[in-house]
């Protein structure tokens, strides 16, 4: 019996499914770039190289290991229906064994595969997460309400991380109230003076220069520049990237997560996310690592455990979600919005709001941001301005090197829009100039002043912030969270609100335009 293991370019991890469920003697490994697939949308470059590159040397490693493996490349234009059924075919395969996919819509792809190739198609378990999509649903149960920390709680005990005994090391599940330093205290440190980017990687890789040339040749007009990539593209690389972050820049993770420098792109994160979603890091070491530099006392609890919450509680919880909403999820528009992507975003236009060009330029350069970048600044704006939910998705999908529909889902429809109506957020994440300036340096080079709220130079996130609060008051009254700052614009006599959803719609419409 011989049978075909199809690996997908998102799960390119040496623990993968499909592979312990096979027989390097007699089973073929197949790796399918498909045009069709590069082609929707208008992915980054950056993406669509690191992808390619990574199954180009994830292919020789798996040959290395004794493995026969079928390549087809992006020049032979095909699709994955296409390519599989002649790989069953060729090799008369009798079986295709292919691990869950990470995607709702790949996942409803699969019979069509499997039709195609007339044969059966075993899907056998996604092994790049910690938790199940069944473990998720036993612990979700009849909850009316998810809570990140709760499960976040959970996953500690049932990995026994950051864990002494029964109880949490230092007392608390979360430091989050510690990791808020603002961008003066970022300034007073000395950190700024001390940039630590992530390693430089070998752009004269033959692999990767071979692709570079494919998607030249075959992907004209992608955003970003070849001279601009950044990424690894093997696990060896990947585990040099995380030791990297631990020694230099987990300590200073914590404190500083959440500022936004203009004069740096990387301050302390760990830019590890698009290792981790294509299985070339392994989510387990990253947390091991984590704890033990803290156990080892080479960095403070807070940071550790700020890390390990992105990675243990907050990555496998969107997961979960996801498989738990979907497809409905992708649906859900509760703010009513039906805007476009700003065109400043989009590439189409470039803005006099300094954040929001900041993050257009880093996106443009690197594929990558931050998280605050993306949802204090990028998603804020999205949200003030009322961009459809999935327009937004897509966006975030296209442009960044770690999007993929299970990431942005939970992440943009729930965390930055809000438009689940709060399963993945307990309030809309709105915030006005004053946030800004507070944790952010681009306020010192902007012509918007974040004090005004009205008047040419008022910052358009003040002014749509009030806006924002007036539109949906009704809703943010009744929630505890933000029933104080709400009943602020009733303070605000009838002149002053006047005046503000004046600007407001001004604003919009220059945004909306790309002439602002």
């Amino acid at each position: 019996m011989t049978r075909l293991v199809w690996i997908q370019g998102t799960q390119l991890t040496r623990d993968h499914g499909a592979l312990a469920a096979a027989d390097r003697t007699t089973d073929r490994v197949v790796l399918v770039e498909s045009l069709p697939h590069a082609q929707r949308g208008r992915l980054h470059r950056h993406k669509v190289a690191l992808v390619l590159t990574a199954m180009r040397r994830f292919a020789e490693e798996l040959r290395e290991d004794g493995w026969q493996v079928d390549e087809v490349r992006l020049g032979e234009q095909r699709g994955f229906v296409d390519a599989i059924a002649d790989a069953v075919r060729a090799h008369g395969a009798d079986e295709v064994l292919v691990m869950a996919p990470c995607g709702w819509q790949a996942q409803a792809a699969l019979p069509r595969v499997e039709a195609a190739a007339g044969v059966p198609l075993r899907v056998v378990e996604d092994t790049q997460f910690l938790c199940s999509r069944a473990a998720f649903s036993t612990w979700a149960g009849e909850r009316k309400r998810l809570r990140m920390q709760e499960f976040y709680a959970w996953m500690r005990r049932t990995h026994d991380v950051l864990m002494n005994g029964d109880q949490p090391a230092g007392g608390s599940w979360s430091y989050d109230t510690e990791n808020r330093e603002t961008f003066a205290a970022w300034k007073r440190s000395g950190e700024r003076d001390r940039p630590t980017p992530p390693p430089a990687i070998d752009r004269n890789d033959p692999v990767l220069v071979a692709v570079q040339a494919d998607i030249d040749r075959l992907l004209p007009g992608l955003p970003g520049r070849a001279e601009d990539f950044w990424l690894p593209t093997t696990r060896a690389e990947s585990e040099a990237w995380l030791a990297d972050f631990v020694e230099h820049r987990l300590a200073g993770f914590g404190p500083y997560e959440d500022v936004s420098d203009p004069a740096d792109p990387w301050l302390r994160h760990a830019t590890i996310s698009p290792l981790l979603n294509l299985g070339l890091l392994d989510p387990l070491v990253c947390i091991r690592a984590a704890e033990a530099a803290w156990r080892d006392g080479r960095v403070p609890l807070a940071s550790a455990e700020g890390f390990i919450r992105q990675v243990l509680g907050w990555r496998e919880y969107v997961n979960g979600v996801y498989w738990r909403e979907m497809p409905s999820y992708a649906e859900r528009n509760e703010l009513a919005a039906h805007g476009p992507v700003p065109p400043a975003l989009s590439g189409e236009a470039r803005t006099e709001l300094a954040c929001v060009q900041h993050v257009a330029d880093v996106v443009e350069r690197y594929a990558w941001a931050h998280h605050i970048d993306r949802l204090m600044i990028a998603g804020n704006l999205m949200l003030l301005t009322g961009t459809e939910p999935q327009a937004a998705n897509a966006w975030f999908r296209e442009r960044f090197a770690d999007g993929y529909d299970w990431v942005m889902q939970a992440n943009v429809t729930g965390m930055a829009l809000h438009a689940d109506g709060g399963l993945m957020a307990t309030k809309p994440y709105a915030a006005g100039g004053a946030y800004l300036k507070r944790m952010t340096g681009h306020c010192s080079g902007c012509r918007f002043d974040p004090r005004q709220r009205t008047g040419d130079d008022a910052c358009p996130f003040t002014t749509l912030y009030w806006d924002f609060t007036a539109r949906h008051h009704a809703r943010l009254v009744a929630n505890a969270r933000t029933a104080q700052a709400a009943r602020g614009w009733e303070r605000f006599d009838a002149a002053e609100q006047a005046a503000i959803r004046a600007r407001a719609a001004t604003v919009t419409a220059g945004i909306a335009s790309g002439t602002l």
